[in-house]
């Protein structure tokens, strides 16, 4: 299996956290298409490893709660 290269010099979180932002900010604009950002995250994130799966949920619910 192929793994996963990060090229973000703060971590794998750092950059988890930035992609749970943007789908936050995204999905939250007004006129927001939300079928469609999901399922661009969805394509982004599919190789993921489950552990990064489960920390990108958590990252969402922060922000969705901020």
């Amino acid at each position: 299996m192929r793994e996963q290269v990060n090229h973000c010099p703060l971590g794998i979180n750092h950059m988890l956290d930035k992609i749970a932002y943007d789908y936050v900010r995204d999905i939250k604009n007004r006129g927001a298409n939300t079928a469609k950002i999901k399922q661009q995250l969805a394509e982004r994130v599919k190789n993921y490893s489950e552990e990064d799966k489960a920390k990108l949920r958590e990252l969402i619910q922060k922000w969705l709660t901020k």
